[in-house]
Parts: structure tokens; C-alpha cells; sequence
């Protein structure tokens, strides 16, 4: 004993110490150990006194025993920390000691087995062969595992401890990668060291996960936040990757499945987050800018560039950016689609929003423009300056999006982006279209003087040209595509207005002047226009109105030559305008017009145009 107990201490006190004695001290306490069942067994019906003293006897070895048997235990729940310490043979020797304990205990049962199915051979002269075995079963293999399980589940208390004390779930995960190196090191440097019969990796690897999956069954009973779900979601797919990839171990080995299946629940509490979170920022947004939009109490910002803004088209993208970036990472096939589909539903309610704030305030402008805020000319022109920057943001979300969404929704997310971006431009056209109605509303009680009395004693489009010039300098701080854009639209609205003009019931054309005046009109309105416009596309959008004139100032004898000119050049020109502005001639009288249009009806009825000619500008004017 003295020598056992000599032997043993240094190895008790530091499991990390060489255990070169180990098998030694096993060997001698298995032999004392037997030597006392043997000795107590015999002395099972000795006078009690006598039983004491062999138990006094024994009692050392009672104690090595009982503390040998819980280093043994101490070692099993250590094996990772002894092979890091380069200590594989104490591992080596401990299964060499359980094997041991294991065969005395199959010898010892085997024993009593035979007691049991020889009963009938007592007191008989072999009946020692069924007096069984005084061994006391041990089960070491099985406590093994026990306290191996029981190591294990510690090292994932200690491990995660302090994040579920914090609630921090995401450095939970984050510090979940011990799991994988610890199965490589049980694999590499474990393993060679059992027996087959132990299956030690697979034992590791289940143990490791039921501990991972009861882990993840505490976090999805907290209340969590969308970062947090797809980190966890997240977690998942790239846990049982790593499994595969790195040890070898498919997702069908390993029971039971995380989340228990319940993946889609969690996408699906993730997307209300994400519904709620977008909603709310979306609507404090929103009732912010519109409350500016309206009041218009100050000036909307403006950009370096000079071009007015709101700052709504930046904060919104930069919150929905954010939602599909997480989305993304959490690498999950559809979450990313789900994800962009809710952003999507936001795109579209808020360019329903600013479609109907926007025609509210311009409808109280026309109606009412001496009792709204003044400003609206420079919000209208912020809004359409934010929608191009919106579909801005919503192209590069698609040009982004769809290389890295499930193959299977890429065609929707696509459509559905497409679809914003479209959006985007209408709410930017709607907002050019209502700078025009202000713009013209100033302006358009003047054409309707156009070829009347008062435009004959002074030049009328001369005013008309001054307004659109200050429109124009303010304009100048639209995104340029929507400035050009306008400008087109501006002349279009023009020469309309024009045409309109000439059919006027107060409408009259004097001939001696009107031709000259009308030329005057072209020369100063293609001017002004062709400062921000091409000469050439000036030529063809006045050339309208130059056939017009040509037509005017047309003899009885060509004047179907000149309609049949611009008939060619305009199908859809009206009959109606044609008599209407001829009838308006002073040196024309009815029985003259009459003659006049029984020829041009002859000449439009042999000219088939061809139907596919598109639409010109007498096809926008309403007759």
C-alpha cells in the first residue's frame, strides 16, 4: 500500500504528470481489491466483530480504491485537455484499465450466471463450480461514457454561460467554432487511442450536437430580434456545411434536426420583424417629409451640385439596403426573395403615398394659389429629383440582387424590382407633368388672346416667353434627365397650346399681318427653346407649325398641294382643324371655303395613310 499510495499521489495531483505507474498501481490495487472481495466473501457469515476488523483491515485499500476510481473519471472527463497536452498515452492506459475491469466484470458475471442455473448442485462436492463470484461489478465502460457525457455537457455550460446570463444569442453562435475544432482534434488525436467497438468519434460528434441543438431550442424561446433570427438561421445551414465539408459527417447522421425543422417558423417571425421595422421607419419618414412637402416652410435642401432634394429617397434606400444585406448573409435560398418582396411592398406604398400627396397639393395649386404655402415649384422639383435617385438605388439593387438570390425566385426578384424602378420614373413624370400645369396654368389664359384683337395691337408671346425663361432658371436645379425631359414636354405643351389657339371662336386671320406675326411668334419662342435643345430637333418640332403658316398663306390654287404636304406629314391632322383655321381667313368668303373644302375632302379621301405611321402632336390635342 505504501508503495501503491507513493506512486499514485503525484499522478493524483496533476492529471497532466506522466502516468508511467498507472498500470502498475491498477495492477497491485487488482490484485488487493480481489484479495479483499475474496477475503470478505468467506468471512459473509463470521461474527460481526470479526467482519469489522477486516474492514479495518481493508480500509486503505477502500480508499485507494475509491480514489483511484475517481482519477480514473477525472481522466475521462479530460481527454481533449490531456491530448492537447500531449499526454495520448494516459488515454491509452485508461481504456487498458477499463478493458481490464471490463473482462473481470464478464468472468464475474459469467459466475453468477452459472450459480443461478446450477442451484440444484449445493452442498453437492463440486459445488463450488456455481458458488459464483465474490467480485462486485464495476461497469466501467459504462460509467465512462457517463462521465464523459457528463464532461461535456459542463464544457458547453461553461462555454456558453456568459452569453446566456448577457442574452448575447449572437456571440453565442459566434462562439460555437469550438465545436469543430475540438470534433477534428477528438478525430485526429482521440480516436487512434479506443478500440473500434467504443465508436468514439460518432459518440463525440452526437453528444456535441444534442448539446448544439439543445442550445438552439433555449434561443428560440427568447424573444428575438431579426439580426439575431437570421444569424441563427444562418448558424444552421453553415453548421451542418461544416459538418460535411470538414468532418464528414452528413446532415442525415446527425439526430435530432436543429430547430426540429422549424426553419420556415423563424423566417417566418423574421419577415414580420422586417415587415414591422420597414412600416415604422418607412412611416415616421414619410409623415416627416410630407409634413415639409406641405407646409413648405423652408426650402428643401440642395445638393452640391445645386439640384433641390429630400432626404427621404437616401435614409429609405439605406434601411432597405440594410435589410437585404443581412438577408444575404444569412444564406438562406429564399429568405433573400422574401426579404426583397417586403421591400418591394414598401417602394410601392410609398410611391403610392407621394403620388397622391402630389396631386393633392398641385389640384389645391390650381385651384387655389393665393391660399397655399408658397414653395411648391421647389418641393415638386425635390420629389422628382428623389425618384430618379430612388430608381437609382432600386437599378442597383437589381443589378446586385439577382446573381446571388435561389436560381428559383431570381426571374421574380427581377420582375419585382423592374416593377419599383418603373415606378420610381412614373412618380418622377408625375412630377413633371404637375411643374408643366403650374407652369402653363400662369401662362394660358394668354393664348387664348392669340390671334384675336388684342394680339394684333401688341406681341403677346413675347410675356409668355419671359414666364417659361424664369421657370426655365428655376428648373435648372432638376436632375438633368428630368430637366431635359421637361423641356421636351414644355415645347410640346407650347406649340398645342399654339395650334389650339388658331381655332379660337374670337380667333381671326388678317392677312396682311397675321403671317408676319406668327413668324415673329416661331422666330422668338425657337430661340429661347433652342437654348436647351438641339437645332435640328427644333427644325422637325416647328415644322408643324411652319406647315400650318405655309398653309395659311396659301393661294386658292395650291392651297390643296400645300394641305396634301401636310396631310403627308401629319396623317391624323383633322379635317375640322384644317376648315376651321381656313374659315378664319379674311380673304377667303364662304362660297370660296366651300369650294375650297369639297377639294381637300376629295384629295384626304384618295390618301391612305400608312397605319403604321405613329401618332403626332395633333393626335395629343383635344378637338
Amino acid at each position: 500500500m505504501d508503495d501503491l499510495e507513493d506512486a499514485f499521489i503525484p499522478m493524483q495531483n496533476d492529471i497532466f504528470n506522466p502516468h508511467d505507474a498507472l498500470l502498475h498501481v491498477h495492477y497491485h490495487l487488482f490484485k488487493l481489491e480481489e484479495f479483499r472481495d475474496k477475503t470478505m466473501h468467506q468471512a459473509r457469515d463470521s461474527p460481526h466483530d470479526v467482519i469489522i476488523t477486516l474492514k479495518t483491515y481493508f480500509r486503505r485499500v477502500d480508499v485507494l480504491s475509491d480514489d483511484f476510481t475517481q482519477h480514473l473519471w477525472l481522466l475521462a472527463r479530460n481527454l481533449i485537455p490531456l491530448v492537447e497536452n500531449g499526454c495520448g498515452a494516459t488515454i491509452v492506459k485508461l481504456i487498458k484499465i477499463i478493458e481490464c475491469e471490463e473482462t473481470a466484470d464478464e468472468k464475474a458475471l459469467a459466475a453468477r450466471q452459472a450459480q443461478s442455473n446450477h442451484q440444484d448442485l449445493q452442498g453437492h462436492k463440486k459445488w463450488r463450480l456455481a458458488e459464483g463470484n465474490p467480485r462486485t461489478v464495476k461497469s466501467y465502460r459504462v460509467e465512462f461514457y457517463e462521465q464523459l457525457h457528463q464532461s461535456l455537457r459542463e464544457r458547453f455550460e461553461e462555454e456558453f454561460a456568459p452569453f446566456k446570463d448577457s442574452e448575447d444569442w449572437q456571440g453565442a453562435l459566434d462562439s460555437a467554432d469550438f465545436i469543430f475544432n475540438e470534433l477534428e482534434l477528438v478525430y485526429d488525436q482521440v480516436v487512434p487511442k479506443f478500440p473500434k467497438k467504443y465508436k468514439i468519434f460518432p459518440y463525440f460528434v452526437l453528444e456535441y450536437h444534442r448539446h448544439t441543438y439543445d442550445l438552439l431550442n433555449q434561443m428560440v424561446q427568447q424573444d428575438l430580434d431579426a439580426g439575431t433570427i437570421l444569424r441563427l438561421l444562418r448558424f444552421v445551414r453553415d453548421y451542418y456545411t461544416t459538418m460535411s465539408t470538414r468532418l464528414g459527417v452528413t446532415e442525415e447522421l446527425l439526430e435530432p434536426q436543429l430547430l426540429d425543422g422549424q426553419e420556415q417558423s423563424l423566417v417566418d417571425d423574421y419577415l414580420k420583424l422586417v415587415r414591422r421595422k420597414l412600416v415604422e421607419w418607412t412611416s415616421n419618414l414619410m409623415q416627416s417629409e410630407s409634413k415639409d412637402f406641405v407646409t413648405r416652410q423652408d426650402p428643401p435642401e440642395m445638393s452640391p451640385d445645386g439640384q433641390f432634394g429630400l432626404s427621404g429617397a437616401v435614409d429609405l434606400f439605406q434601411i432597405i439596403n440594410q435589410q437585404i444585406d443581412v438577408a444575404a448573409d444569412a444564406n438562406q435560398g429564399k429568405l433573400l426573395y422574401l426579404v426583397v418582396n417586403e421591400c418591394h411592398k414598401v417602394m410601392k406604398d410609398s410611391q403610392v403615398f407621394w403620388k397622391k400627396l402630389l396631386m393633392s397639393e398641385l389640384q389645391k395649386q390650381l385651384d387655389q394659389p393665393d391660399d397655399v404655402p408658397e414653395g411648391l415649384v421647389e418641393y415638386v422639383m425635390a420629389l422628382a429629383n428623389d425618384q430618379i435617385k430612388c430608381s437609382d438605388f432600386a437599378n442597383d439593387i437589381l443589378i446586385r440582387v439577382p446573381p446571388i438570390v435561389d436560381a428559383n425566385y431570381k426571374i421574380q426578384v427581377e420582375d419585382k424590382l423592374s416593377t419599383a424602378i418603373d415606378g420610381y420614373l412614373q412618380i418622377a413624370a408625375i412630377a413633371r407633368e404637375a411643374l408643366l400645369e403650374v407652369t402653363f396654368g400662369d401662362i394660358k389664359p394668354v393664348f387664348s388672346d392669340l390671334f384675336t384683337t388684342r394680339w394684333y395691337d401688341q406681341p403677346l408671346i413675347p410675356s409668355v416667353i419671359e414666364t417659361l425663361k424664369d421657370y426655365c432658371n428655376d428648373f435648372q436645379h432638376l436632375n438633368k434627365f428630368i430637366f431635359d425631359k421637361l423641356i421636351h414636354d414644355m415645347l410640346d405643351r407650347y406649340l398645342m397650346l399654339y395650334l389650339e389657339a388658331m381655332r379660337h371662336k374670337n380667333a381671326k386671320f388678317h392677312m396682311e399681318t397675321c403671317l408676319e406675326r406668327i413668324e415673329n411668334d416661331v422666330r422668338l419662342s425657337f430661340n429661347f427653346f433652342a437654348k436647351y435643345t438641339s437645332v435640328e430637333e427644333m427644325e422637325e418640332r416647328f415644322d408643324v407649325i411652319e406647315k400650318v403658316h405655309t398653309l395659311l398663306e396659301s393661294n386658292r390654287r395650291m392651297i390643296f398641294v400645300d394641305y396634301y404636304t401636310l396631310r403627308q406629314a401629319y396623317p391624323d391632322v383633322p379635317l375640322a382643324f384644317v376648315e376651321n383655321i381656313l374659315s378664319k381667313r379674311d380673304d377667303l368668303d364662304k362660297s370660296a371655303l366651300k369650294d375650297i373644302m369639297e377639294g381637300i375632302k376629295a384629295k384626304a379621301r384618295e390618301y391612305e395613310p400608312d397605319a403604321n405611321t405613329p401618332p403626332t402632336i395633333f393626335s395629343r390635342i383635344k378637338w
